[in-house]
């Protein structure tokens, strides 16, 4: 019996564990004390931080495993790449999986690569954020290096909104690094690529649309397959290979965000992610859009059980999320809830817990987000679809302003 060990143990990495202990595996898992579900499910449970590599090293160790995996999240994709590189183990290298986590080195990677690339500048301290504000010529974003979940990310305008949010994002920076850089106008696309071995092959790929509300990076609904020319999806799918190929990668999945320069047609590298899209795109839309299990194929990837990409068909559906912020306020109603659960093209939600008497915070970012994952025959039943649940969902909430209900875009 081979142990794995997995790192987490909340609703994004259940699926992986599950399925680890379905392929007869040893599953560990280390995380911190809560109630995940991940951890009735696993044969062991190490509690600690699992973002801590030398712990994970000394966990692997300790009881010699033959893999180590995660999914869905950019904090686990370091201490993932550095157990297995210390322990000669299947996985990325470490100096990949740092390209991967920090904005900056993806925009300098790209670069030496020959690939267009967003100007940025890295600052560490308030007076050189002013200047790269200046030397970037406004309309700035700033983000932290190494954050997530659009943590910390804001456009500015002015010095001043810069000095806004500058403590901010600099506190949410876990290496205490800032980047600013160059804003880019443009339709948006998602790629994500599946690898074995160092063979890097394309997914699936979507059209994206943000939410039109100030400062909250995030998605409103991922469709795919994009509609976008087959010139565009040409481009696309050659500059991602070029990203994944360029930064090292060796196995697992990617999961890349590109914006296309609406004055020059530039295609430029917004996000790279070294893992699994969260929101349910790698353990829902991945199997919809291609019949891919993606935690089978991580744990056996893991484990050096494949030689190359298993078999795949791209595009079998048109799929996605559609999703919806809630305003700050008391929760009054959750009218339509379970008529939505009851569709039989919807595959799977989050909540995040949403019921009546709760309280709802200020949007922050994308973990706030509520998602329905839904299915279509083509992109027009899909957004018609996507329609008949704005009309079902009639949540109502009881904020400063008065009664409202969900926002959609």
């Amino acid at each position: 019996m081979d142990k794995i060990i997995i790192l987490g143990a909340g609703p994004y990495q259940l699926h992986l564990i599950e399925q680890a202990k379905a392929l007869g595996n040893y599953v560990i898992t280390i995380t911190p004390e809560g109630d995940y579900p991940g951890i009735k499910v696993a044969d062991k449970t190490y509690y600690h931080d699992a973002k801590d590599e030398e712990y994970a090293l000394w966990v692997a160790q300790t009881e010699n495993v033959n893999g180590i995996i995660s999914d869905q999240g950019d904090i686990f994709v370091r201490p993932v790449a550095y157990v297995a590189e210390k322990m000669g183990l299947p996985g990325n290298g470490y100096e990949t999986a740092k390209l991967y986590t920090n904005k900056y080195r993806m925009r300098q990677r790209s670069k030496e690569l020959g690939l267009a690339t967003i100007e940025s500048r890295l600052v560490r301290t308030l007076d050189e954020a002013k200047q790269a504000y200046r030397d970037l010529g406004g309309e700035t974003i700033i983000k932290p290096v190494d954050a997530s979940s659009s943590r910390g990310v804001y456009k500015v305008f002015s010095e001043d909104e810069l000095i806004a949010h500058w403590d901010e994002a600099k506190e949410t920076s876990r290496s205490g690094d800032v980047i600013l850089e160059q804003f880019i106008n443009g339709p948006q696309y998602e790629v994500d690529s599946i690898a074995v071995k160092g063979h890097v092959v394309p997914l699936m790929y979507a059209d994206l649309k943000e939410f039109n509300i100030p400062n909250v990076f995030s998605s409103a609904t991922r469709l795919y397959p994009s509609v976008a020319d087959d010139e565009t999806v040409r481009r696309l799918l050659e500059y991602s290979n070029k990203i994944n190929e360029g930064f090292g990668m060796i196995q697992g999945i990617s999961h890349n965000e590109y914006i296309i320069d609406e004055k020059t047609g530039e295609i430029y590298l917004i996000e790279c992610a070294l893992r699994g899209g969260g929101t349910f795109i790698a353990s829902d839309i991945a199997y919809l859009s291609t019949g891919i299990d993606t935690a089978d194929f991580l744990v056996k990837v893991a484990l050096g059980k494949l030689d190359d990409v298993p078999e795949f068909r791209m595009n079998r559906c048109h799929c996605g999320y559609a999703a919806f912020y809630m305003p700050a306020g008391e929760v009054l109603s959750t009218e339509g809830l379970e008529e939505v659960k009851a569709l039989d093209y919807v595959v799977n939600m989050k909540m995040n817990g949403i019921c009546v008497g709760k309280q709802l915070g200020a949007m922050e970012d994308k973990n706030q987000r509520h998602a329905i994952v839904l299915y279509a025959d083509t992109r027009e039943e899909l957004l018609a679809r996507i329609e008949h649940l704005k009309e079902l969902i009639k949540f109502r909430v009881k904020t400063d302003k008065g009664i409202e209900g969900p926002i959609w875009e």
